[in-house]
């Protein structure tokens, strides 16, 4: 089933379909705030709230207005993320972010470690708006049009950051991360 179909089905009385849109966007979504705020507790937290906030406002979602559900669901999440950061003002270490995606077995992908460690140093050094976008690109999959939703940067913008973030890596690095998405 289609997502409009979901949301037109809860907005005719069917509370179930949010059930299913749980279902759907829940694991995906919960990978996209763990890997920003590197805390079980705090991303189920953020989890959490973001449903409560998509269940108390699914009745308004126009897709003309939002965009697609996924990105809306997204953008609310990556708010909250904000909103979790100004709160704690906190920051989180790539170093922790790798650790994490190593956990995941993101690490097992790889045969040369030192090849991650030179993706490690390169994402230290790019700006924290193009390293967000190019993981939310590659290890979150998005696709640019909800990359765009999310960010509030046009889909070409987005792009032409990956674009650019990826031509700046040497060659087997941009094997390696093209690598990562299949």
């Amino acid at each position: 089933m289609t997502d409009i179909e979901l949301v037109k089905k809860y907005k005719s009385g069917d509370v179930k379909a949010f059930g299913e849109i749980f279902e759907k966007y829940s694991d995906s979504l919960y990978k996209f705030i763990y890997l920003k705020v590197s805390s079980v507790d705090f991303a189920e937290d953020i989890l959490s709230e973001t449903f409560l906030k998509a269940l108390s406002n699914l009745e308004k979602f126009n897709p003309k207005n939002e965009g697609s559900l996924k990105s809306w669901i997204y953008t609310i999440a990556y708010n909250l993320v904000k909103d979790f950061y100004i709160k704690h003002k906190e920051k989180v270490s790539i170093d922790e972010i790798f650790e994490i995606w190593i956990e995941e077995n993101f690490g097992a992908q790889i045969d040369d470690k030192n090849k991650l460690e030179e993706v490690k140093e390169f994402l230290l050094n790019i700006k924290q708006e193009q390293r967000e976008i190019l993981v939310m690109r590659i290890w979150n999959d998005l696709s640019y049009k909800e990359i765009s939703e999310i960010t509030w940067k046009s889909v070409d913008n987005c792009k032409k950051i990956v674009s650019r973030v990826l031509k700046n890596i040497n060659a087997n690095l941009a094997i390696f991360l093209i690598l990562m998405m299949i």
